[in-house]
Order: C-alpha cells, then sequence, then structure tokens
C-alpha cells in the first residue's frame, strides 16, 4: 500500500479562531493549505500502475458530477493565504456575544513564594498556628470551631504523657471525641445482626485442640532469653522462656508480689518466643472485664539467612501462623483510676492457622471478633472462653475473604463498622468487605502497588479510610463515594514498613510516615482529613522509624525507632503551637540485644541472645536545628521576623551519619495505647527479640 504524496510533505498554517462571533465560524470554516502544486486526495499517483488509473478516472468524474450539480456555487479561485479577519467590538454596555462553556477564562497562577519553589494554592497558609489553624480545620460552623478548641485546652498542659484521670471515672464516656453517643447508635443494628450470627450454625467459629504432636510445627524457641533491668547504673540480670512473664516497678526492677502485698507493678513484661509482627488490645465494654492482646508472632528463623530454594522446595514452607491471646488484670485504686494488679499476664490460648504466616491482627470495634490476615486471606473468628495456654487450630472461621478469580493477595486490614472490613490487596485495590453474610460489596484501584498500611475513621468517619502503598501517594477515599472523595499526598515516598499508620479521633486526621524524596529524612506527620494534601510535621526522629501509636482516649503519641527507642510525646503542640514555640518529648525506654552468635557455647545467652531495657531519659526538645549542606547560606527572614521555612513540612536536609546499622533484634516492631476507657494510658510495646512490655504511662495530677 502506497501513501498519498500529499500525506508525505504537508505545510500547515495557525488559523485564529474567534469565539466571541459564532457566525464568522459558520460561514468560513477554517481552510488547510498545502502545497502550490499539489493535487487532491483522488488524484494521487495518477501516473502509476495501470489498475489505479481506473480508481483515479472515477474519482474524478464523482468529483466534476458533484460541482456541476451545485450550480450557484462559485467557480474555484486560485489558492491563497486567507484573510484573518478583526472581530467586531462590542458594543458599549452590551454584553459579550457568546458566554458559552468552550471560552477559556483566564485563571491566577499558582503561588512560588516558597524558597523550594513549589507552589501551593489552598483554603490556608502553612504558617497558620493556633486559634487560626483551628478555624481552619474545624470551621467555619461555630460549635465545631468551639470543640477543637477544648480538644486543644484539655491536653495543653500535658506536654509528654496523657494523666491517668483522663475523662472522669473509668467507663463514663463509652463513645468519641466528636460524637460522645457513636457507639449507641449502632449498638442496636449490632444486636440484630449478632443475634442472626449466632442463630446460623454453619457460620460460628469452630475451634479444635492440638495434642502435643500436632502442635509441635507451631511451637517457637522455648530457650531462656537473659534480660538486663533496671536503671542504668545498677542493673540486675532476669532470665525468661517463652509463655514467662513477671512485673514490673517503676524503676524497672523485677516486682516480687510475694515480698510485700501492699506494692503493686507499674507495668508488665512477658516473652512471646518469636517475631511480634502485629498486636491489637480487645474493645472492651465493661470497665472491670479482662484486657486481651493479640499479637502475631513468626519464628526468628523466618528473618535469618537462608537459601530461599532450598528452603521453599518442601510443600510446609511458612505454612504455620500463630496469633497468641494474652489476658491482664487491672485493678481499682483509691481514686478510681486502674492500675496493674499482681497478677501477672497470662497466655489464654494460641490459635493456629494452616496457610501461611499471621501478619496482621484487628479485634472489631464493637464485639469480640478478631481478624486475622494470613496467607494473603484474611479470616474473622471468635477466640472463644481461656483455654490455659492450650494450641487451638482453626477449622471453621465466621468467614474467610479472598478474591479468587484472580491472583492477588490481602495484604492488610481495618476495620470500618461490626459487619465490614476494608482489606488491601497486592495489586493495589482496596476492597469493602461484609462479614456476615460474606460478600465482596465494592472494589477500586487506588494505588499502584501493593497496600501496607490502611486505617479506617472509626468512630467518628468510619467510611472515610487512608491507605499507604509500597512505593507511591498516600490516598484517602471514602467508600461511600469512592469516585468523588479521593485526595492525596502530592509527594512520592517509599515505604516497606508497617504499622506506620494511625487516625487521630481528637483530630480528625491520620498520622503516618512522612512523604520525602530524602531517604534520610525520617518524619512522622499529620494530614487533616478535610485537607489531606497538607503535611504537617509533628516528629523528627534520629533513627528511622518502625512504628507509631495514637491514643485514641487522649491525642498522645507513641513512636518506636530501629535502635530500640520508644518516644512519646504530645503532637498537638507541635501543630497549633507558634513556630517559635519548642514543643518536647521523652524517650520512656531503649532496647538494646545482642545476638546468639557473639557468645560462647554453654554459656546462658547462647540459645537466644542478652537483651537489655534501659529507662530513666529525661524530655527533650522535638526539633533541633537544621542542617543544612556544606556551602549553603542559611535562609533569611521571612514576614514578621520570623525564619521562613515552610519547606521544613514535607523536606529537610539529612545527615548521613545518621544511617546507622543497628541489630536487627533491637528494633521496636510494634506499639499500640490501650482504646477503653479506664485503660487508655497503658501501652503495649513489642520487640523484635520477642518481649512485650506493658506500661501503665499515665501520670499523676499536677497538683497533687
Amino acid at each position: 500500500m502506497r501513501t498519498r504524496k500529499s500525506n508525505r510533505n504537508k505545510r500547515y498554517t495557525i488559523e485564529k479562531y474567534d469565539f466571541e462571533n459564532s457566525e464568522d465560524e459558520q460561514a468560513t470554516p477554517p481552510s488547510r493549505v498545502q502545497k502550490a502544486d499539489g493535487r487532491n486526495d483522488d488524484e494521487f499517483d495518477v501516473a502509476a500502475e495501470s489498475e489505479d488509473q481506473d480508481e483515479a478516472i472515477d474519482a474524478e468524474s464523482s468529483h466534476s458530477d458533484t460541482t456541476a450539480s451545485e450550480g450557484d456555487a462559485p467557480k474555484a479561485q486560485p489558492r491563497q493565504r486567507p484573510r484573518t479577519a478583526k472581530p467586531p467590538k462590542p458594543k458599549k454596555g452590551a454584553a459579550s456575544a457568546i458566554t458559552s462553556a468552550t471560552a477559556y477564562v483566564s485563571i491566577e497562577p499558582a503561588s512560588t513564594d516558597s524558597p523550594l519553589g513549589k507552589g501551593y494554592s489552598g483554603l490556608f497558609d502553612r504558617g497558620f498556628r493556633g486559634l487560626a489553624l483551628v478555624a481552619a480545620w474545624y470551621g467555619p460552623e461555630e460549635e465545631r470551631i468551639q470543640k477543637g478548641q477544648e480538644a486543644l485546652n484539655r491536653w495543653v498542659e500535658w506536654a509528654l504523657l496523657p494523666p491517668k484521670d483522663i475523662a472522669g471515672p473509668p467507663g463514663s464516656n463509652s463513645g468519641s471525641f466528636w460524637s460522645a453517643s457513636s457507639q449507641d447508635h449502632e449498638n442496636l443494628p449490632f444486636q440484630t445482626w449478632l443475634s442472626r450470627l449466632n442463630s446460623d450454625q454453619s457460620s460460628r467459629t469452630v475451634l479444635s485442640g492440638l495434642t502435643a504432636e500436632y502442635s509441635r510445627p507451631y511451637l517457637l524457641n522455648a530457650g531462656s532469653l537473659p534480660v538486663l533491668l533496671g536503671p542504668h547504673d545498677d542493673q540486675v540480670e532476669f532470665s525468661i522462656t517463652a509463655g514467662d512473664s513477671i512485673g514490673l516497678t517503676s524503676t524497672g526492677l523485677p516486682h516480687n508480689s510475694n515480698e510485700n502485698v501492699d506494692e503493686f507493678p507499674t507495668g508488665w513484661m512477658f516473652d512471646t518466643g518469636g517475631l511480634v509482627l502485629n498486636l491489637d488490645w480487645a474493645q472492651q465494654r465493661d470497665v472491670d472485664a479482662v484486657q486481651l492482646l493479640a499479637i502475631a508472632v513468626v519464628p526468628h528463623i523466618d528473618q535469618e539467612v537462608y537459601t530461599y530454594d532450598e528452603a521453599t522446595s518442601g510443600p510446609d514452607f511458612q505454612m504455620q501462623g500463630t496469633v497468641q491471646i494474652w489476658a491482664l488484670q487491672g485493678r481499682r485504686t483509691e481514686k478510681d483510676t486502674i492500675e496493674p494488679s499482681n497478677q501477672r499476664p497470662r497466655l489464654q490460648k494460641t490459635l493456629c492457622l494452616y496457610g501461611g504466616r499471621v501478619k496482621i491482627v484487628r479485634w472489631s470495634p464493637t464485639c469480640r471478633h478478631l481478624a486475622i490476615l494470613s496467607g494473603g486471606t484474611v479470616h474473622v473468628v471468635d477466640p472463644g472462653e481461656d483455654e490455659n495456654g492450650a494450641y487451638q487450630e482453626i477449622q471453621q472461621p465466621i468467614a474467610s475473604l479472598s478474591i479468587t478469580e484472580e491472583d492477588v493477595k490481602a495484604t492488610t486490614l481495618t476495620w470500618v463498622t461490626f459487619n465490614r472490613l476494608a482489606i488491601g490487596y497486592s495489586d493495589g485495590s482496596i476492597a469493602l468487605w461484609s462479614i456476615y453474610p460474606a460478600c465482596l460489596l465494592s472494589r477500586h484501584p487506588v494505588h499502584h502497588s501493593p497496600v501496607i498500611n490502611i486505617e479506617s475513621g472509626y468512630p467518628s468517619l468510619p467510611y472515610l479510610v487512608a491507605s499507604t502503598p509500597i512505593g507511591g501517594f498516600v490516598k484517602i477515599v471514602d467508600l461511600r463515594s469512592p469516585s468523588l472523595e479521593t485526595s492525596e499526598a502530592g509527594v512520592l515516598s517509599v515505604n516497606t514498613i508497617p504499622n506506620l499508620l494511625a487516625y487521630s479521633d481528637h483530630l480528625l486526621g491520620f498520622y503516618a510516615l512522612s512523604p520525602t524524596s530524602n531517604v534520610l529524612n525520617t518524619m512522622i506527620g499529620f494530614m487533616h482529613h478535610a485537607h489531606f494534601p497538607i503535611v504537617r510535621r509533628v516528629f523528627t526522629s534520629d533513627r528511622f522509624v518502625t512504628s507509631l501509636s495514637i491514643g485514641r482516649t487522649h491525642p498522645h503519641l507513641l513512636v518506636g525507632t530501629t535502635d530500640g527507642s520508644l518516644w512519646a510525646m504530645n503532637p498537638q503542640l507541635e501543630l497549633f503551637q507558634g513556630r517559635r514555640d519548642l514543643s518536647d518529648r521523652i524517650r520512656v525506654l531503649q532496647h538494646e540485644h545482642r545476638p546468639a552468635e557473639n557468645f560462647p557455647p554453654g554459656s546462658p545467652a547462647s540459645e537466644r541472645g542478652v537483651s537489655r531495657i534501659i529507662q530513666g531519659f529525661k524530655p527533650e526538645k522535638n526539633r533541633h536545628t537544621k542542617l543544612e549542606p556544606p556551602g549553603k547560606k542559611k535562609k533569611g527572614k521571612g514576614k514578621g521576623g520570623e525564619e521562613d521555612a515552610e519547606g521544613d513540612e514535607v523536606t529537610g536536609h539529612g545527615d548521613p551519619s545518621r544511617g546507622i546499622v543497628h541489630e536487627p533484634l533491637t528494633r521496636i516492631t510494634a506499639v499500640k495505647w490501650n482504646p477503653n476507657h479506664g485503660y487508655g494510658t497503658w501501652a503495649a510495646v513489642a520487640m523484635a527479640s520477642g518481649l512485650v512490655k506493658v506500661l501503665n504511662l499515665g501520670l499523676e495530677d499536677m497538683e497533687e
């Protein structure tokens, strides 16, 4: 097939269109100017092969017939460059001839006042602080502004840790901060739904006890782990094995309840025997109920160096999944607060699943249903009653949620309501599931890489879901209208660690690893749900961040790092106070671990190594002097003499010396505040060595 000569070499002229006068556009259509000796498309290659000549003759004859039939049409004039007529000037006082949707409208360009050259145009400026920021986030209704100011005034005096007496007597408030009766509204539909679920025999959880022989593949490391506890200058050695627990005093030493029954521990420590990937507290309506802590544990050998081809040749490679459920008992004090009791934590049972390692566990926000992510499938089960540490295999869950039509696996999950789960998948999509009856309600293509973190805005904004992919943008989606209510933080980020996304019901926003282009910039940022693209910095770490948690009954933040440090602070002070007012933070504890290969055979540390926990650090400032690259001039002063640091919200220079490699089992793997009222100051901290500490971090009243 030969191309037309006219298509091989064409020349065009740019025509000027007049959108102000539609009559000219209809009367004089735009013409195309070709070469002076160019031929029409119907006459191309007339001197070619004989078989093409007939087609050219037919085309010419049809063209001449059409011209003759027109009659009154003027004869064709020689081709020349057309003249563009000037549009007529509109009369004074008259409206424009056309105001259609095709008309161009001039808009102002985005502001580029930032020293980094970034433009932003929004409802409020990055420099907003104090009451102006409260009005921008929670306004324009005066009632919501007062509510936001109340949340700020309530906690402004507690810069490091929350008070023990948070909101009156334990159990006095069962709802959220913004909607105190949110759980009461869903109580009636929940009871109706639960009665239908319990009446269906085919949807009940079926557990079967495992004998010693069948439970052997699910056993974790049973060796002893020496731990150094107490003040840094006077530590004592204590040995602990998997399944054991001890009480701790305020100085971090082991508590012996037999010496003095009037002295109570301030926390506990127990050994899981493996690597904790995730943990979660069960929601309890009864203030005197036993607190349940579900822990996803995998063997340490999963993250050791091994030959992948040889290890994966067997059919049972990493197919055993375990979930430990620990019970912790509190006691009422004379001040009507709840603190740890003399009863040590007990391992109630170990749930076993064959199908893959358990990576995430999440309790239902309304009842005792536990969602377990194992092998790319989400199982919802009722763990049942206490079994004194027995190993039980899940034979039949309430529901098993998976997409079998495609080769995708579930990677993360979050509860939306008592009968709704939002699940992130390896293809970047997010699905909304119904538990009973088990069915897929909707699925949305949100990311282009696997979703690693997902969090719901329950209880105030349950269907508002924020998610973080391995590589891409942090996005927020309203599952009630996913095609409309979608936003994202406009800076690419790389996230390879879970447990780095949390929702704050006090501030109605999400905390996450701040999107940044600097690999050494380890910052935690806050994104308000109504202004999600604007990231406000709240925490900057000297080491890489591994986990975070925000309180449900208070707004305080816990952050774990790779050097084994656990940090605590009140992020409200960093968000709302002036830029010159530096907020405080405190290192609650620091965990260190030395592996077993560093010790001679036969020593107490030759089985699992040795760990050390240090506490008693002083508070320090949350922000430090910004490190400038060599040879770069300092920034000038902005308006009002204040340093112009607008770009510090999402970016910053990194010090290469901060890139220190620590022992893998030193890091903090997961941290979680207790969401129940009366227990809101209890925090569970998991370390990679297998230890879990539960501390009551509440402070006494300032006046006392």
